[in-house]
């Protein structure tokens, strides 16, 4: 690995915390993991503690991005409206929406709409700006610049576009101990919902397909045959799920497989 200048690029959902380092010629990351429950301080604390003992480059020009998953992390799909012109505008009555949906207040969440067509529902994205902020403030109390603090969705999305390429589908983003549902149909998202995982669905098909059907039910009026898979684990690869057509397509960000954490 190279010293002189480290990306770093964190992983932050339920259950763990994990960080791969790589050095400008990419090589071997450095791979290490520790255990997070629901609670944001606690997680903050894990990824500074695993900051700390990273490799660090020799120029002090280091970089962190950062994937955030469940718990802090909510979606929506936000029915189009026709008044709306700007990114602010969206994001303002997604608050509102979202708040609806949630039954929470949400002045303190930060929200991104995705662009979407013309008379299409859009994805929406919130995390807590409080959260946010300390992410902030963490890469500047160790010295580095933060490229980036993204859904797990969004960069699953962005990541494997170029696969998702069935007229309807369903995206299941594997996330930790969580599981993310998109359902798209007719050039739009029309729903999405955030589920435990069953610790069966690692080993069994038929608790991923019940997972999906759960899904469907919840959030949208369709089951789509097609199921696009995004997980660290190569076993989606192989598995099999009765009345879908599973292909896997990846992990979130491909430093993630590279090998076995360290715990």
């Amino acid at each position: 690995m190279s010293r002189l200048w480290i990306k770093h690029q964190a992983w932050l959902c339920l259950g763990h915390v994990q960080l791969a380092s790589s050095g400008l010629r990419q090589g071997v990351p450095t791979l290490t993991q520790a255990p997070v429950d629901a609670a944001a301080d606690t997680a903050v604390l894990r990824l500074q503690q695993l900051l700390v003992e990273a490799p660090r480059g020799s120029l002090r020009m280091d970089t962190l991005a950062l994937q955030l998953g469940a718990p802090w992390v909510r979606y929506a799909i936000i029915p189009w409206q026709d008044k709306l012109k700007r990114p602010a505008d969206w994001e303002n009555y997604a608050k509102v929406a979202m708040s609806q949906q949630y039954g929470v207040g949400t002045e303190t969440w930060r929200v991104r709409v995705a662009e979407g067509g013309w008379g299409k529902p859009r994805l929406a994205a919130a995390i807590e700006q409080g959260l946010y902020q300390t992410m902030v403030e963490l890469a500047r109390g160790q010295k580095l610049r933060l490229t980036q603090v993204e859904p797990m969705l969004t960069t699953a999305i962005n990541r494997h576009k170029g696969a998702l390429k069935q007229r309807e589908f369903t995206l299941l983003l594997i996330d930790g101990e969580q599981a993310v549902c998109a359902f798209w149909r007719q050039h739009a998202w029309r729903g999405v919902v955030t589920l435990p995982l069953p610790p069966e669905a690692l080993r069994r098909g038929e608790a991923v397909a019940a997972l999906i059907r759960d899904a469907a039910m919840m959030t949208s009026d369709f089951l789509p045959e097609q199921v696009y898979v995004v997980a660290s684990e190569p076993r989606f690869a192989r598995m099999e799920l009765a009345d879908f057509d599973l292909q896997w397509l990846g992990p979130v960000h491909p430093l993630f497989t590279a090998r076995e954490a360290n715990a």
